[in-house]
């Protein structure tokens, strides 16, 4: 097996071309300053496994570019779809303003929410997230329907108490 170059002497050889690459498919130079770090990551990251004689440096480096050039292509894709699927749903005549603070006041319920013991953070996941009755949230969580009722109850005052009105 040939001895594999340092990983410094790749990344200097080879961050010019990865980031063409990589600019040449998304057209930003953010996004693709981005990609390009995350290639490079996950290539340092896998370096001791890669094989001298399997693949090129230069067949490997640009086959983890291509992957991450999908996977954003993928995330874009769907932050899109989803974007477009809001502003779909919008009413006419709606007030970006109250937009705007119901998303404030939705993360921080969210981040109040994490902050609640797992049990009742998982109540809370079954019973909106899911949309179980509280029969089957008693079932997945070996308590009864009263005890899963309890604790859905305790975690939503701890939330009030949470977060402000």
């Amino acid at each position: 097996m040939s001895a594999r170059p340092p990983f410094e002497d790749l990344y200097r050889e080879y961050l010019t071309r990865i980031y063409g690459y990589v600019y040449a498919q998304l057209r930003n130079s953010a996004e693709a300053e981005d990609v390009t770090a995350q290639v490079f990551m996950s290539a340092y990251k896998a370096y001791d496994r890669f094989e001298v004689r399997a693949l090129t440096p230069s067949a490997w480096l640009f086959r983890i570019a291509r992957n991450a050039v999908y996977d954003h292509h993928r995330r874009t894709q769907v932050r899109e779809r989803t974007e477009h699927r809001l502003r779909a749903e919008l009413p006419a005549g709606f007030d970006p303003a109250v937009v705007a603070e119901d998303r404030v006041l939705f993360g921080e319920l969210l981040a109040a929410v994490r902050r609640l013991p797992d049990r009742q953070q998982e109540v809370v996941a079954l019973r909106h997230r899911s949309d179980l009755s509280f029969k089957e949230i008693g079932d997945l969580m070996d308590c009864s329907e009263d005890a899963a009722k309890m604790l859905y109850h305790r975690a939503l005052k701890a939330l009030r108490e949470m977060v402000p009105k």
